[in-house]
């Protein structure tokens, strides 16, 4: 450490992942990943870790003792927090070394979001400004702009929001209506409109602000508070992040200056989409850290509660409640580190250029952007299910706020709405794929093609057991099974209905039980790439690794078998539903017992209350 600010760090040459496969947007389901291709949590270096450690100690010793004065609302509180973790340097974190910043890699931003569950109502301040807020002047400001706002947000001197959403445009966020009109002298424009649902609004200094330039080009600018003509409305009423400051603001005649344009006129979207992809990225790993939370929550009370004069985690029902949630919060991170290690690795091969440009970093998660979305909603449905779960442990005193699941349960809610709602991401990742598709950038012709050469129960033999002993080394060969049936459905919706029809509203259902499927293989190899890499490396301890990633896999077949279900049953001729079932049959795993397999899960969850820090 320096002084109260996180140390700059060089971090080391070592390489996370020693195959040089190229990896590109939404190709795991075309090649096979090997173990080594991955990164996961345990992969953090001494330098990451170093910097996650300060930032949880601020957590635990600035933020601990006002969680309850946060929830009442206090923005004094808040703010003063805001200043000290200013001084520790979480807003320095992603701004280049030459504005004076620390230039945390990808996958150290991604374990410094590992304290969100820890901030409470805080955390949307704190990441709001440090995320949404700052990134826009990251990646887009000018020299001049970087003077006059970057360096003071960075120094905890000026707050930012970032202002998308108006009362009409929610997940349409392309069709805004605040205008922009350029005055006479071309000094200024004359912004009218408004905007609602605004993190930090009643506190920010400065507003990241999307506007349409003479009502059709999709720009932003950078509004001042002080500007004559904007009005913010009064704190919205919160189902959940009670101290958060959430607002609306008119905007009346606001003159903005020229040189307040970010980015380029009409490229808004650039800097729109470029911090929503991060923002989601971000909101895996903040989602997986609260996941993890509710395990611990959870895991602890069922080990204090008496009940029939045993411990309530004695009890069969909930000890299989613990081993689900423990599986789908180990899932959470392992998706989320995936996901970050991605974007980290296609980002550090520069082939010896230097740093990673723009340019590098909006072509990156453009690239991943499907996968982005696919760990948004995977990590924030499994935070918000194990926050319920969590509730429900603590039965009737779940129910009571003198209790922290409640305010868990809360809290946890907004995770599938914002940086795009789960039907959104869900859409979104289905079209991005077939679109890729359809260029040429993934195979799935071929794919597609395969699956007709294939002889009857191809190595689906490994799997049929339905007993406690079903083994971690099948899941391999039932993962391979699964992308079949990805492909088995793609091709029949694509031959179901017309290419050009494929988006239209009417056939969201098709698009969004497509993406499920994708989704739930992409949790599934990711959480058994993750335990076979350290088995390879020989890591120690890996039993309760195994049995997570069990549990895990067996409930991505049980989502998946639904889903084609969903879409077979839906196009297929009456006569042919039992053909089209029968063929998908022979890729689709036999349910595996798992009750022991939950017991032993159970009682490591209850013994160390919660999941361990490194699961291998």
């Amino acid at each position: 450490m320096r002084g109260n600010r996180v140390q700059i760090v060089q971090l080391n040459d070592r390489e996370l992942m020693t195959s040089k496969t190229r990896h590109f947007g939404a190709s795991f389901l075309i090649h096979e990943t090997e173990p080594d291709e991955v990164v996961t949590p345990e992969d953090l270096g001494d330098e990451e870790r170093m910097i996650m450690q300060a930032f949880q100690d601020f957590a635990d010793r600035e933020v601990a003792p006002h969680l309850e004065e946060l929830e009442k609302g206090s923005g004094g509180v808040g703010m003063e927090l805001f200043k000290k973790a200013a001084e520790l340097g979480i807003f320095m974190a992603e701004v280049p070394e030459e504005f004076g910043g620390l230039d945390l890699n990808v996958l150290a931003v991604t374990g410094m979001c590992s304290i969100r569950a820890k901030l409470g109502s805080l955390g949307s301040l704190i990441f709001g400004h440090q995320g949404i807020g700052m990134l826009p002047l990251i990646n887009f400001a000018t020299e001049d702009q970087r003077e006059r706002y970057l360096v003071p947000c960075m120094n905890g001197e000026m707050l930012s929001a970032f202002a998308l959403t108006e009362p009409g445009t929610g997940s349409d966020a392309m069709n805004i209506t605040t205008s922009a009109v350029l005055s006479d002298d071309g000094s200024h424009y004359v912004v009218n409109g408004g905007k609602q649902w605004i993190t930090n609004a009643a506190w920010a200094d400065i507003f990241i602000l999307f506007v349409k330039v003479d009502g059709e080009h999709f720009s932003t600018l950078i509004m001042d508070r002080d500007s004559e003509g904007l009005s913010i409305g009064a704190d919205e009423r919160l189902l959940g992040q009670h101290g958060a400051s959430i607002n609306a603001m008119s905007i009346d005649n606001v003159k903005v200056p020229v040189e307040n344009v970010l980015g380029e006129v009409g490229k808004g979207h650039k800097v729109a989409f470029c911090t929503l992809n991060v923002g989601r990225l971000k909101l895996a790993t903040n989602s997986a850290s609260g996941a993890r939370k509710a395990v611990e929550v959870a895991a602890q009370y069922a080990a204090e509660r008496i009940q029939f004069g045993r411990p309530i985690g004695d009890f069969g029902l909930i000890q299989r409640k613990l081993a689900d949630m423990a599986s789908r919060a180990y899932a959470a991170e392992s998706v989320a580190y995936r996901t970050s290690g991605l974007v980290y690795h296609a980002l550090e091969d520069t082939d010896g250029m230097g740093p990673p440009t723009l340019d590098d970093k909006l072509n990156t998660l453009t690239e991943f952007s499907a996968e982005c979305a696919m760990a948004k909603v995977f990590t924030s449905e499994a935070y918000n299910g194990l926050a319920d779960e969590a509730l429900q442990v603590f039965g009737g005193y779940g129910f009571s706020e003198e209790y922290s699941p409640a305010r868990m349960y809360r809290d946890s809610r907004i995770t599938r709405i914002y940086e795009g709602t789960n039907e959104i991401c869900r859409l979104y990742t289905q079209r991005a794929m077939l679109r890729r598709a359809w260029k040429g950038d993934l195979d799935f012709d071929s794919a597609i093609e395969a699956l007709s050469e294939e002889a009857p129960n191809g190595g689906l033999e490994a799997l049929q057991h339905a007993d406690s002993n079903w083994g971690f080394e099948p899941i391999a060969s039932g993962i391979r099974d699964l992308k079949k049936i990805y492909f088995y459905l793609v091709q029949a919706v694509s031959e179901g209905i017309e290419k050009d029809r494929m988006f239209d509203a009417d056939n969201q259902q098709y698009m969004a039980s497509l993406a499920d499927v994708a989704i739930e293989i992409f949790g599934a190899e990711s959480t058994y790439l993750r335990v076979a890499k350290h088995k390879l490396a020989g890591a120690p301890g890996s039993d309760l690794a195994e049995a997570l990633a069990r549990i895990c896999f067996q409930r991505s077949v049980e989502r998946i078998g639904s889903e084609a279900n969903e879409i077979l049953s839906a196009l297929a001729e009456h006569g042919d539903l039992r053909s089209h079932l029968d063929h998908i049959s022979k890729w689709l795993p036999l349910p595996a017992g798992l009750i022991e397999t939950r017991a032993f899960v159970a009682r490591s969850v209850l013994d160390i209350g919660g999941l361990p820090a490194s699961m291998t």
